[in-house]
């Protein structure tokens, strides 16, 4: 099987009646609740303190910003564990800096005024690589919060700039305006990419915008 392609014969077998199933594979493919997608929209709603506090972040973040057609866009750059020998060997591609340089780009083109709110791990070395790829007078940097209310508060951007990893995957989702993507996430070859359907659409959701 493979994790981050659409399987149908993981939803289409015989069911039995009054019988519970228990699914144990790694479901990432948008196409497993593609008919049920507003239910999950519903249901994937963050509680009343989590949005209080995601609200307010984007507030003192954009405060310098002050206008009223100001678009706000999510970054997420993860690093982290994907440096680690463990996760190249499988075959993981952390985005670079040219990527993330085409990816501001496509939105500064399109909108004025605007601020990137960049979300990533609070560790020193990540936190040196972003800034040292990720500048201008229109970034500015998310402090470390919970991983609860960093995600919502990227669901409430306008738009959204992802790398690798479900977690921006998500935000973006949530987030429903225009997401660029990482789209060379996986080296050529790799057991990673067998993970993959040929072209990748099955992992990434429809309309998304693929940048390398």
């Amino acid at each position: 099987r493979k994790p981050c392609a659409y399987d149908k014969g993981s939803v289409h077998f015989i069911r039995k009646e009054k019988v519970n199933y228990i699914h144990k594979s790694y479901l990432q493919s948008w196409k497993y609740f593609e008919d049920v997608e507003d239910e999950v929209r519903e249901q994937f709603v963050f509680m009343g303190d989590v949005q209080d506090k995601a609200h307010e972040l984007i507030k003192s973040l954009t405060k310098p910003f002050a206008s009223k057609n100001l678009t706000i866009i999510a970054v997420h750059i993860r690093r982290g564990d994907y440096k680690n020998e463990r996760n190249v060997k499988y075959g993981y591609n952390l985005a670079t800096g040219e990527y993330l340089s085409r990816a501001f780009k496509y939105f500064r083109d399109r909108y004025d005024p605007i601020v990137f709110i960049v979300f990533t791990n609070p560790n020193v070395e990540d936190l040196k690589w972003c800034k040292y790829h990720v500048n201008g007078s229109d970034v500015v940097f998310a402090p470390e919060n919970p991983r609860e209310v960093d995600m919502c508060a990227i669901s409430m951007c306008n738009h959204t700039i992802m790398t690798v990893g479900s977690f921006g995957w998500w935000g973006s989702f949530l987030a429903k305006g225009t997401t660029i993507y990482f789209s060379d996430v996986a080296q050529n070859n790799s057991n990673l990419r067998k993970d993959f359907s040929f072209d990748m659409s099955d992992y990434f959701y429809p309309g998304w915008i693929g940048l390398r």
